[in-house]
């Protein structure tokens, strides 16, 4: 397994990896790659301003955003999102696995390919949370060096804080 940044010449993968979400109705992830779905060259074009922090909604900042993908780079086993600068109640990192794709060992991979990629951004300091019922994510973030800062709040959810040193 290895990160890559998002390229052309897997649209495919990148459909697949949409429609799991879409069949599973987890919307949230699914409505996050739906710009690709529909213009995969708009998407990443888009990506790479918003690494390079061009053009950032209120309150956004630059974000570098990785595939997870097997050594032929044919199958995307996740995404994870690395802020070049902690937000409150959502840190430096957010990660994803679609459905099918979980319980084999790819959350805690990409956590830690991530976490190297943010080392070698210049980020020491890494936060990182999950929602608190996801116990898995919790045991991904735990598996990875992380202690628990604090709990938060946010649109009625509650967040777990961790700090990855």
């Amino acid at each position: 397994m290895k990160l890559i940044l998002p390229r052309p010449g897997m649209e495919e993968a990148f459909k697949r990896m949409a429609e799991d979400y879409r069949v599973e109705e987890e919307w949230h992830y699914y409505y996050k790659y739906e710009e690709g779905l529909q213009n995969m060259e708009n998407y990443l074009e888009r990506l790479g301003e918003i690494s390079r922090g061009i053009d950032l909604p209120e309150g956004d900042v630059a974000t570098t955003t990785y595939w997870l993908v097997d050594e032929d780079e044919t199958e995307i086993r996740g995404n994870i999102r690395i802020r070049h600068r902690a937000v409150p109640i959502h840190g430096n990192i957010g990660y994803d696995v679609p459905p099918s794709m979980r319980m084999r060992g790819y959350g805690r991979e990409i956590l830690k390919l991530g976490i190297a990629k943010a080392r070698e951004m210049g980020i020491e300091d890494l936060r990182v949370t999950c929602g608190e019922n996801n116990e898995a994510s919790r045991r991904v973030i735990q598996g990875n060096g992380g202690r628990f800062l604090r709990s938060e709040e946010d649109h009625g959810e509650n967040f777990l804080e961790y700090i990855i040193e």
